[in-house]
């Protein structure tokens, strides 16, 4: 067994974990050693004694990403790990600490290092220094840490500007048993939307990945710019013919010619973020569109592309029960016509401008589901009362209280 163990969970029994593949590509160009260890998150759940008994069986250093949903649960194992095994060195890293990095530091003494952001290129250089016995960390971008017992919050670039290789694929055995292959053509969002935290941690602007190079890593096994989606598309069909894939899209910024083109290459399936029915609601999260050019856009789409998804949020702590209405409403029609839709209860996000803004509304429910994260009655009870305890740093499992929060989940439950 290397000195270093490389930890990713895994949520689908046939996605290929790519932010593993991602590091490792980061540290193979550095020539260190590890072990890959993926986790099966998705047979487990959210089993605190199969992931102890999973991380005891790492090396002197491990490095575990993860996202928000999954960060009291991490946090629970470790605590057990390291009483267990305390010279072992923790590292994390992933969305989930990087958001609440100085807080975990700050309370949970057994983490020794958070790397905010990506991570490629940060952390082969911190497993060198912590192998070298090198106490000089104060040149690794993101890097948060205790120091005679001061919380040291090195100076942070955004989460995406350190760009990744191309996936470490081969790190994987029978690659092919996975029929879900998430691929990044470009890093960052332009957009202001008030709900979403990714305006505050990744760059302001988009940064765009080498076409050629994008190609290369799906032979090895997304719409901003129109420009870009048509060469991508013509890549596609001159040299894979006869792939299929998915993305995402945005209202406005799609027309019938691309969709065309899209189709033409391969494209099956379409998502798109609507978040309401209600343009009340979609100009105070500032959008950017009304509801009319949304369902114009959908309507489009489906007339090129096979399966349509709109995706829509409740729980808002501006929603009004007329708002929500127009949203269930809008989602029965959309069915009618063969979009499928979502309905997810609004996720906090501590470094959006709704959590600055709502934050003293937040509570805690078992009650309220939705379709993307577990509910909090499959948490075990250890977990329970960490969020509990620590509401800042387990702020994904708070949902916003509108004053009408009974009327409108009855609406929600009500067919």
């Amino acid at each position: 067994m290397d000195n270093f163990t490389l930890i990713q969970f895994q949520y689908e029994s046939r996605g290929v974990p790519l932010g593993a593949l991602y590091l490792a590509s980061g540290l193979e160009k550095e020539n260190l050693k590890f072990d890959l260890k993926i986790y099966p998150f998705y047979k487990n759940g959210y089993d605190l004694d199969k992931l102890y008994s999973f991380l005891s069986d790492s090396s002197d250093i491990v490095a575990i990403g993860c996202w928000s949903d999954l960060l009291p649960y991490v946090i629970g194992a470790l605590d057990k790990l390291k009483k267990r095994f305390p010279k072992k060195i923790i590292i994390l890293g992933g969305v989930g600490p990087t958001e609440v990095a100085e807080e975990i530091i700050a309370k949970f003494n057994f983490v020794n290092f958070i790397i905010k952001g990506c991570g490629v290129g940060v952390l082969p250089k911190l497993i060198k220094r912590i192998q070298a016995g090198s106490h000089r960390l104060n040149d690794i971008d993101g890097l948060v840490y205790k120091q005679n017992n001061h919380i040291v919050s090195n100076y942070y670039k955004g989460f995406y500007l350190n760009i990744p290789d191309t996936p470490a694929y081969q790190r994987i055995d029978n690659i092919w048993r996975y029929n879900n292959f998430p691929i990044f053509t470009s890093f960052g969002c332009p957009y202001l939307c008030t709900f979403c935290d990714s305006r505050p941690v990744s760059p302001k602007k988009v940064i765009y990945r080498d076409l050629n190079s994008v190609v290369e890593e799906i032979k090895l096994i997304f719409v901003i710019n129109k420009k870009r989606v048509f060469e991508f598309c013509k890549l596609l069909r001159s040299q894979m013919p006869n792939i299929t894939w998915d993305c995402y899209g945005r209202v406005g910024l799609i027309d019938e010619e691309l969709l065309s083109t899209m189709s033409k290459s391969g494209c099956k399936s379409i998502y798109y973020g609507v978040e309401s029915g209600s343009n009340v609601i979609l100009k105070k999260i500032k959008k950017g569109f009304t509801i009319e050019e949304a369902i114009k856009t959908l309507f489009l789409s489906k007339k090129y592309i096979k399966s349509v998804v709109a995706s829509f949020i409740y729980l808002f702590p501006f929603e009004t029960p007329a708002d929500f209405y127009h949203t269930k409403i809008l989602s029965y029609y959309l069915k009618s016509k063969g979009i499928y839709t979502q309905l997810h209860a609004l996720t906090p996000a501590n470094q959006s401008e709704v959590y600055f803004n709502y934050k003293k509304d937040l509570f805690l429910s078992k009650k309220i589901n939705s379709s993307c994260r577990s509910t909090l009655n499959a948490m075990p009870k250890a977990c329970i009362k960490l969020i509990r305890k620590y509401p800042d740093i387990f702020y994904y499992y708070y949902n916003y209280n509108s004053g009408y929060l009974p009327k409108i989940i009855k609406m929600v439950k009500s067919p």
